[in-house]
């Protein structure tokens, strides 16, 4: 399983991407960077992207991405995969004729460059050798977790999220649970803030896998705010909760 870091951060500043994570060269979880960071022949191999939740530092590459399958021609369509409520929000709000075209009816209704494929909790959607799954998380719109699992190894990516509970019961029950990946978006001094818009910092963070079983299972972090990155850092080494914590940045590949 390899998975390419092309966007981390919680915010947007030049040499830092919003968050994207592409798998095997196919398949995004979600669209913070795609167009920023891969060529066009890249991008051509993209078949699906998750979403987590419709929020545009996780979605405002999706539009770019879609725009360039449309002038290039490509013959397949680009597949959106979520929950109903988070493709309808991303209908109404970005690709619905007047922020951006309607690529869901571009070219033709019947051709269309850009699908959806809604996913609900407690189905699992098969996509060539990968199962997915679903779990809400608890973040200030519809977000969800997305559980891919292939050839017997699982991953976990939690989307934007402040304390919660089904998922860690979802990674509780799951062999071979080879990494999750998790927010931690502001220092330890501002969890006020972090709650209000339903974030973590890094002193929740070790709450939240206080509720892991498996201790052997690489923990991943993303959505720093640049202006506080550093002490983020700082505070996450300093966590003793005995998992294998691992900050991300642009440009990495990960393969598990």
């Amino acid at each position: 399983m390899e998975i390419r870091v092309l966007g981390c951060y919680g915010s947007h500043l030049p040499g830092y991407g919003t968050v994207s994570f592409l798998l095997e060269e196919t398949m995004l979880i979600d669209g913070g960077t795609i167009t920023s960071a891969l060529t066009l022949e890249e991008q051509l191999k993209i078949k699906y992207v998750f979403l987590t939740h419709a929020h545009l530092d996780h979605t405002r590459d999706l539009m770019f991405l879609v725009d360039n399958i449309f002038y290039l021609m490509r013959s397949e369509p680009l597949v959106l995969v979520s929950t109903p409520g988070i493709l309808s929000t991303v209908r109404t709000h970005l690709f619905n004729g007047e922020i951006w075209p309607d690529f869901f009816a571009l070219p033709s209704p019947d051709k269309p460059v850009l699908k959806m494929l809604p996913i609900h909790a407690g189905e699992k959607l098969v996509v060539g050798p990968w199962t997915v799954s679903i779990t809400p998380v608890n973040h200030t719109v519809e977000t969800v977790a997305y559980k891919m699992a292939s050839l017997g190894e699982t991953v976990i990516f939690i989307g934007d999220t402040g304390p919660t509970e089904a998922v860690w019961a979802e990674a509780n029950q799951t062999n071979h649970l080879k990494g999750i990946f998790i927010e931690t978006s502001f220092p330890n001094r501002m969890e006020d803030m972090a709650g209000l818009t339903r974030h973590l910092t890094p002193r929740g963070l070790a709450r939240e896998l206080e509720k892991l079983h498996h201790q052997e299972t690489e923990v991943y972090i993303f959505h720093r705010k640049l202006n506080h990155d550093e002490e983020i850092a700082l505070e996450l080494q300093d966590l003793s909760d005995g998992h294998r914590i691992h900050v991300l940045h642009d440009g990495q590949s990960i393969h598990l």
